[in-house]
């Protein structure tokens, strides 16, 4: 299944751009943007000296944020551009964008090995990660990697909880439950288990180690949630 990525990369980093600017930029008069661009400018060019977002740091943004890392590097921030309830648009100034449906990293723009889709096989979307707090469920989708020229690789997948444990993000302790999603490729032959960490009780989804492509893993943590 072909598809015309550049021109999809092109108007998805735009989108992202327009977003940064115009959907996050309601409180046009907060004093608290200079200090923001400082503070993005600084993830996303140069990486954090100590390679974990702080306290201040995340604090300093105003909006919602997620700090995300690539195979085990410098830990950058991404702001909420636009969440429609089943799909969040994660995004920076230099067009690094993360699409997220159900706790799950869907789409990416500006990582090293981008996934350019997920598309759900035998239902409308994706069952979202908290249904396996009820009990487990498999699914199949199919996801396309432009850079590695792989489209409609079938992953067959099954989402499993595997009980509680308390993360810390920014020096916070939080109660969750693990839950993991183990999927495997025919074609390639590739086999992979996702982990996530999700409030026992809302479902919502603080952190998450995903392998996106066979030598990519993205790690992402919420550092202030919506609302």
């Amino acid at each position: 299944m072909a598809r015309s990525e550049p021109r999809w990369r092109a108007m998805l980093g735009g989108l992202a751009a327009l977003l940064l600017l115009n959907g996050c930029g309601s409180s046009s008069g907060d004093d608290l943007w200079p200090q923001y661009f400082q503070i993005l400018r600084q993830s996303l060019h140069n990486g954090f000296k100590s390679q974990d977002i702080t306290r201040a740091q995340a604090a300093a943004i105003p909006y919602a944020s997620l700090g995300y890392r690539v195979n085990g590097g410098d830990e950058a921030l991404l702001v909420l551009a636009t969440d429609s309830g089943a799909e969040q648009i994660w995004t920076a100034a230099i067009h690094v964008v993360l699409a997220m449906q159900g706790g799950r990293i869907v789409r990416t723009v500006g990582l090293p090995h981008d996934r350019s889709a997920t598309i759900p096989q035998g239902a409308a979307a994706l069952p979202p990660l908290a249904d396996a707090l009820k009990a487990p469920y498999r699914s199949t989708r199919l996801i396309d990697l432009p850079e590695l020229g792989a489209y409609s690789i079938t992953l067959d997948c099954i989402t499993t909880a595997r009980g509680a444990q308390t993360i810390t993000i920014i020096g916070t302790a939080i109660p969750t439950t693990r839950v993991d999603e183990t999927c495997r490729s025919a074609n390639p032959r590739w086999s992979f288990t996702d982990n996530y960490w999700l409030n026992p009780q809302s479902g919502f989804v603080w952190h998450g180690v995903t392998q996106l492509a066979p030598r990519e893993i993205v790690q992402f943590e919420i550092l202030r949630p919506p609302g």
